[in-house]
């Protein structure tokens, strides 16, 4: 049912004069009249309620009419009116919900600003008529616009898909896609960027811009840092292309030191981003700004940029046009999707670097880091991009085999040439003939077994265990160690000549407490690693317990994290994971930490003392509100008047924010 919030009727109205009864009629075919005449032919959701105000205002002859849309689900915005003349204020009124179903979909508000009005039961009645009428009517109209809108974006997508096919040069094509794009979202200006294989760095393929615009901010910032721009400054993109989501960008929800960068330096008040896919992986962003401010960006829009974006991609691994794209895939797409190097940091991205620039030689490579830190992966990525990886790559870690076997693992052994030895067997060495042979914890290898490692690095000849024949091995040799091997020569345990022969090209992995801006990127790669993996849905992880896994000191590395990612993700099935649903070795710090932060901020307010509190950025103006007022909680232990004083709000506001926190927890839950 409709419900009405109306001034009561007097006792003395008892029935409806039959001057209302016909004002009454009039307004119902005046609305019916008027809708008849302009629907069929354009149905249009502003002519719609334009001809619902106007004549239910006249037809019952109030001051005011207007219509109150729900346009988010914590604001009510006017987006339609009628006054009787321009004398009329706006005023609050009489409103009356427009149902469908249990769905509010907005408010006809109906106002008297000079005199007073009785509202009789007949009145009431004809009013949820019209209501309802009105919310079925506004139901189909926009039904039908939302299929027109999707029948736009088809027919849009179409016409750019068409475009990429007609040409060959895909700067060519790329301008102009951006062109359409800026055409038919009514951007000021657009820019298509791809990665740079060496770094967190982004290419600029186009830039286009409206007309109208004014972008001297942007080219200057292009005339500043050429054609490619260090993405690794710009953690909202970072987001994009470690998530592979759209970002909607206001400059209303961004901090302000970055809303006055946005607004000065790019010339921005609102922005999409999307991510460019080339099979699976992003490879690039394209980004749309509007100069003016927005209140939001509406479905459509987005699933019109995302398509643009899509066909971005798809012209890109169809056509294979540039020698730099064609080198970003071989140095980030991976063979195998669970063996993603991830890292932004400047260690990692060299350490990345020098990998590639080695790969297609056959020169012997170490690789030094504590374990977990993905020396694996960095083997992996030379032999996949070596020239070699059609031929076959073998495994050891030295470190796991007894080391009375070591030396028959690696260059096999004779029948008979020792107990047990009942055939011949062949070693990795002759196993990776023609490829490559990845020794793990090279340090741990015996002396004896070292002196015959060197002579194959050397002559590239050996002989099996127990025979006399000398074998050669076309093998390229990636070696790994946890222990540093010039400290072990030092010591004896590791020769000098080998370690020589091995670090001809040594790369060093940084431990991940080195590189704390990855975790973050390495959680949302694991959170959807093993959300597939396992089955189970995670929708994020809170910010404590983000906080609480990059401060943590990570001994075991990435491989540490990852097995409290896979943990936490059995644990924290169906909600965002939270500080509690970490190791407890993790947990534990984080609240002990906190804990010393509240006594502190106690104790500052017992000796009359002020305080601080941290803001990590980016983040949300309502997420740092938040963090003020628990920081300022802790300050006055829990007096919500001394708090709500400190704070310049009032009692009520702060208990409402508080409820509303609370109910965000819980709807976590």
């Amino acid at each position: 049912m409709i419900s009405l919030e109306l001034h009561p009727m007097s006792d003395t109205a008892k029935s409806l004069s039959l001057e209302r009864k016909i004002k009454m009629q009039e307004a119902r075919d005046g609305i019916i009249n008027r809708l008849a005449l302009t629907l069929p032919t354009t149905i249009n959701l502003d002519r719609f309620l334009n001809v619902i105000v106007s004549e239910l205002g006249r037809m019952m002859n109030v001051d005011r009419c207007d219509v109150i849309q729900l346009t988010s689900p914590s604001e009510l915005r006017i987006s339609h009116e009628w006054r009787a003349s321009e004398e009329v204020p706006s005023s609050l009124g009489t409103a009356i919900p427009l149902n469908l179903g249990a769905d509010v979909l907005g408010l006809v508000g109906l106002h008297m600003t000079s005199t007073l009005r009785e509202w009789l039961d007949d009145e009431v009645s004809f009013l949820e008529s019209i209501a309802r009428q009105i919310a079925v009517g506004y139901q189909y109209t926009r039904l039908y616009l939302d299929k027109e809108r999707e029948a736009e974006t088809k027919r849009a997508l179409l016409s750019i898909a068409n475009a990429l096919n007609a040409r060959s040069d895909f700067r060519e094509v790329s301008s102009l896609v951006l062109e359409r794009a800026i055409a038919l979202v009514g951007a000021d200006y657009s820019a298509l960027g791809v990665l740079d294989p060496k770094g967190g760095r982004i290419s600029l393929v186009a830039f286009r811009a409206a007309p109208h615009a004014t972008t001297d901010g942007v080219q200057g910032l292009i005339d500043e840092h050429g054609q490619a721009l260090d993405v690794t400054e710009f953690p909202a993109a970072m987001e994009v292309l470690a998530e592979g989501k759209t970002l909607r960008l206001l400059d209303t929800d961004l901090p302000f030191p970055f809303r006055l960068m946005f607004n000065s330096i790019l010339g921005g008040r609102a922005a999409l981003v999307a991510p460019v896919r080339v099979g699976g992986q992003t490879f690039g962003l394209l980004g749309l700004v509007w100069s003016e401010a927005r209140q939001g960006f509406q479905d459509h829009e987005v699933a019109l940029v995302e398509g643009i974006a899509d066909q971005c991609g798809t012209a890109l691994e169809r056509d294979q046009l540039s020698a730099e794209v064609m080198h970003l895939r071989s140095a980030l797409h991976e063979r195998y999707g669970e063996d993603r190097i991830i890292g932004q940091t400047s260690a990692i991205r060299r350490a990345i670097e020098l990998a590639l620039n080695v790969a297609d030689t056959q020169t012997t490579v170490l690789i030094q880091g504590e374990s977990g830190t993905g020396k694996e992966l960095l083997a992996n990525l030379i032999h996949y991009n070596s020239g070699r990886e059609d031929q076959p790559y073998v495994k050891l870690n030295c470190g796991a085999i007894p080391e009375s076997l070591l030396e028959s693992e690696l260059f096999g052994h004779e029948k008979g040439a020792f107990t047990d030895a009942r055939a011949r067997r062949l070693g990795r060495f002759e196993e990776a003939n023609g490829g490559t042979l990845f020794l793990d914890e090279v340090g741990e290898m015996s002396l004896s077994a070292q002196v015959r490692l060197l002579r194959i690095l050397q002559d590239g000849e050996f002989t099996r265990v127990g025979g006399n024949e000398v074998l050669k091995a076309d093998v390229r040799v990636i070696a790994a160690s946890n222990v540093d091997l010039e400290q072990a020569t030092d010591a004896g345990t590791f020769r000098r000549d080998l370690y020589y022969r091995l670090s001809v090209f040594p790369i060093v992995l940084p431990p991940l407490r080195e590189r704390p801006q990855d975790i973050h990127p390495l959680v949302i790669h694991f959170i959807e690693h093993y959300k597939q993996k396992t089955g189970r849905f995670i929708s994020g992880i809170s910010k404590d317990a983000l906080q609480a896994l990059i401060t943590y000191e990570w001994l075991g590395n990435v491989r540490e994290l990852e097995n409290a990612i896979e943990r936490a993700v059995i644990i924290a099935s169906g909600r965002q994971i939270e500080l509690e649903d970490l190791p407890e070795a993790i947990s534990r710090i984080a609240l002990q930490e906190q804990d010393r932060i509240k006594v502190e901020r106690a104790r500052a307010a017992s000796e009359g003392r002020t305080t601080t509190f941290e803001v990590t950025v980016p983040s949300s103006m309502d997420e740092i509100e938040r963090q003020a007022i628990e920081a300022t909680l802790d300050y006055t232990k829990g007096d919500k008047t001394h708090a709500a004083r400190a704070l310049g709000i009032g009692r009520k506001t702060l208990y409402r924010k508080l409820d509303q926190y609370n109910g965000d927890r819980n709807s976590k839950d």
